[in-house]
């Protein structure tokens, strides 16, 4: 019937016009079958050939010339390709593939690259980018070249083709290769600090299910613990949360024996964000002052504290009484339960005004009020992690000093025994200009802070000394010992700023910073290295009150080591920047400080699955009608390509693209099928020997 598709028309009159006169001529024809008169066919003869006057038919003859066809190649260059020789064979295949194609008939090729990608390989956007740019009515058939590993197939991706068109699918890569990897089946996103918080993890090693591995747990950088794991079989490993804000949490698998196509995915990482339920500050006021109220208020304003507070009322020396001192206390001092049973539960604790103090006993005479055995249980406190207050005044300076006692271990100055009684405004040194906890108060306000007028000389022993008092003596240090932290305040002056005393002082602000530091608020660190990506580079941040840091060193993901000279930027600001070498995690230390920084997102899902498959796009291929085939890491295992009519079958153990025989017309010429006045003599002619008819 191809011949009707040669015909068009070229009307006499319009449309309209000619579809009314020709159906009076119908309905006229019509009729006379109905009542039976003789002249029924001569009457159809006429509506036709009426049809045809007005209508006015034309022969048209083409000349035609046909176009090629267009195959697309997906070509997967995501991160996952580029292990062992994935990428080199993938591009022979490709190579061999054009010349297969193009030997059965000639066909347009487009190649479209599937380019690395945090959230995976992204085929399907790959396949709707490719078809956007080639007609439907010439796509022969869509061929992915790629390990078999795509993140964004669906069911729905196969309706992207259209009708006919089939998807294949050559997947390249050893499947003998041997991949061990590590998958968490829980990672939480919070957690209480100072609690656990249990991540539940899993290392898969196919074929190798049933032996032993060993976990390497690190908490911010530090190994917490190793741990045997069964490969295949869950395992929760419980990790204590030990400070606010963002904790890195890296889990290890050890390699296994025998190679594998990469480490990158022996390693797991999780961000987990450490919040305080409540935190418990033990503030001890040694005797009643102007400024213990102050104290008070400014730990009872954070509503993210509970405050647990005793004051000393009674004197060390009661005269005309037998009654022991803790006889004549409101309440019970509970030093045993304070300080032995209880120290554990508190997160901070506060001396103001401190100082050691005998109280009357029983037969054994005068015992101190804290025995030094519990100074002994809070220097281990501090030690293994606890945070120390020290507000001090002139029982600092004295023989009661709590320097005499065994807290002096974890004290980071000592007195001279000489007070400074002049007035003197405090300020910031070159530390205090550069540490979190007082940098913002830097400038001309630190000059115009109300006088204090009594300090505690002193010879700092270890630690930072943020701010001077009269002729430089240290007048606020900060620590770290062991595990935990100390700061002292070596005047009893500050609740002047407190009370606005000639303009005041940021009170405050710069003493919750500092509980908040103590506390272990991350923010509030003065050296610390951090990393982030950024136009494509790894931008390394370094903040430091020390010297100018040496070179930093750089763990990329693939496990390349570099460094990293840093530069100046401003006192105690070093950045550097260097190229980014992929995606995933990267291990950055300086000296004694290290951090992991996550370039893309973490544990990408590329490396969660690398040996190569058919069954991810062997139902996409299936459902277009196509193939799903390994060829391994032989060029020889590469499919037939057939060239096959529209609807047919194409394929299973060969390559099938459609022919759509699409084409292009060059010259088109139009004649008149018959001249118009012989329609109508027909016509006339056709009415004529109807009425001879009806009239015999």
């Amino acid at each position: 019937m191809d011949w009707l598709s040669r015909i068009a028309f070229d009307p006499l009159l319009p449309w309209p016009f000619v579809a009314a006169l020709v159906g009076l001529a119908i309905v006229a024809a019509l009729i006379a079958a109905v009542t039976r008169l003789r002249s029924g066919l001569q009457r159809a003869l006429a509506a036709l050939a009426l049809g045809l006057a007005l209508s006015g038919p034309q022969l048209v003859s083409e000349d035609r010339k046909a176009l090629p066809d267009t195959a697309v190649i997906l070509l997967d260059q995501s991160e996952s390709m580029q292990l062992g020789e994935r990428t080199p064979l993938a591009r022979k295949a490709e190579a061999a593939l054009r010349e297969a194609i193009n030997a059965d008939r000639p066909t347009d090729i487009v190649t479209v690259t599937i380019p690395p990608d945090a959230d995976g390989t992204k085929l399907g956007s790959a396949l709707t980018d490719a078809l956007s740019t080639v007609p439907s009515g010439r796509l022969a058939g869509v061929i992915a070249l790629s390990d078999g590993r795509a993140h964004d197939i669906s069911n729905a991706t196969a309706g992207l083709l259209p009708d006919g068109v089939p998807f294949h699918a050559l997947v390249v890569g050893d499947p003998d290769a041997r991949d061990r990897r590590i998958s968490a089946v829980t990672a939480p996103k919070f957690g209480v600090v100072g609690e656990s918080a249990d991540f539940e993890l899993r290392v898969d090693d196919p074929g190798f299910e049933g032996e032993r591995a060993s976990i390497e747990v690190k908490l911010n950088g530090e190994v917490q613990a190793r741990f045997p794991i069964t490969i295949g079989t869950p395992l929760s490993i419980p990790l204590e949360i030990e400070r606010r804000g963002r904790n890195t949490v890296e889990m290890i698998d050890a390699p296994a024996e025998g190679g594998e196509l990469t480490l990158n995915n022996n390693l797991f990482i999780a961000e987990i964000s450490g919040i305080r339920d409540r935190m418990r500050v033990l503030l001890i006021t040694g005797e009643p002052h102007n400024g213990g109220r102050s104290w008070r208020n400014l730990l009872k304003s954070d509503p993210a504290i509970d405050l647990v507070q005793f004051t000393i009322l009674t004197q060390p020396r009661i005269k005309n009484t037998r009654a022991n001192e803790s006889e004549l206390s409101l309440i019970q001092f509970p030093v045993n339960r304070l300080f032995e049973e209880s120290l554990q539960d508190f997160d901070l604790v506060i001396f103001d005004q401190y100082r050691r103090r005998l109280q009357r006993g029983g037969r054994r005479g005068p015992r101190p009020t804290i025995p030094p055995q519990y100074f002994a249980n809070m220097a281990r406190y501090v030690e293994n992690g606890g945070a120390l207050l020290l507000a001090t005044g002139p029982a600092f300076a004295s023989e009661q000093s709590l320097f005499q006692t065994p807290l002096v271990s974890v004290l980071p100055t000592r007195p001279t025994g000489v007070m400074e009684d002049e007035p003197f405004r405090a300020e910031l040194n070159d530390k205090g200009k550069l540490h979190p906890i007082t940098r913002s108060f830097a400038g001309r306000a630190d000059r115009d802070w109300g006088p204090w007028y009594r300090a505690v000389e002193n010879d700092p022993l270890s630690g930072n000394v943020l701010m001077e008092g009269p002729d430089g003596t240290p007048l606020f240090i900060i620590d770290r010992v062991g595990d935990g932290r100390v700061a002292m305040l070596m005047s009893d002056q500050a609740w002047l700023w407190a009370k606005g005393h000639e303009g005041g002082g940021p009170y405050r602000e710069m003493f919750r910073r500092t509980a908040h530091w103590l506390l272990g608020e991350p923010d509030l660190d003065a050296d610390v290295l951090t990393a982030r990506s950024e136009n494509g580079q790894l931008f390394v941040e370094r903040r430091t009150l020390g010297g100018v840091p040496s070179e930093v060193e750089i763990i990329a993901p693939n496990g390349t080591r570099s460094t990293a000279r840093m530069t100046r930027v401003d006192d105690g600001y070093y950045t550097a920047v260097l190229p980014l070498d992929g995606l995933g995690a990267y291990r950055l230390r300086h000296g004694d400080i290290s951090t992991v920084a996550a370039v893309g997102t973490l544990n990408p899902i590329e490396y969660a699955e690398l040996l190569p498959t058919t069954n991810v796009l062997g139902p996409l291929a299936e459902a277009t009608g196509g193939s799903a085939r390994l060829i391994g890491t032989e060029l020889s295992a590469l499919p037939e390509v057939r060239s096959v009519r529209s609807g047919a079958r194409t394929g299973r153990d060969w390559i099938g693209l459609v022919d759509n025989q699409a084409f292009t017309v060059t010259r088109s010429n139009r004649r008149p099928l018959a001249p118009p006045l012989l329609f109508f003599i027909a016509f006339f002619a056709a009415l004529g020997w109807g009425w001879l008819r009806e009239g015999r």
